[in-house]
């Protein structure tokens, strides 16, 4: 019976391993934005250039690629047809004091289309990359 198990746990090895973030995305600093929920320390702020250089790879990439990328999102609104948008916070605001209730703090929209695909990245507000004078 072990060696029937032994076929089964490498693939299962192999599945998990195929589950993780591909290559060509792990630039991204994915612990830092991990571990600044609904952004009230004030590091996914200093990260959006960073996202901004990885944002186009994103399209079409599934769900789990997102979550093992970004973590689990903030807040999530489900639409109809089984789409999703994932909400992280890029600024503190309300979202810290009060959690679970949206806040007007700028955050980032990912939006989940009904195959689990990525088809639409956004901000709430327009972030502007240059640098006030």
């Amino acid at each position: 019976m072990l060696k029937r198990l032994l076929p089964f746990n490498l693939l299962l090895l192999l599945l998990l391993s195929a589950c993780g973030v591909p290559d060509s995305l792990k630039d991204f600093d994915s612990e830092t934005w991990k571990n600044d929920r609904n952004a009230c320390k004030g590091e996914r702020q200093k990260l959006v250039g960073e996202f901004e250089n990885i944002r186009r790879e994103l399209y079409g990439k599934k769900e789990y690629v997102v979550r093992n990328l970004l973590g689990k999102p903030d807040n999530e609104s489900l639409l109809e047809k089984n789409q999703k948008i994932y909400h992280y916070y890029i600024e503190p605001g309300t979202q810290c004091t009060e959690r679970g209730k949206f806040s007007e703090a700028n955050r980032l929209e990912v939006r989940l289309n009904s195959t689990g695909k990525v088809s639409e990245i956004s901000f709430f507000e327009p972030i502007t990359t240059a640098k006030p004078e």
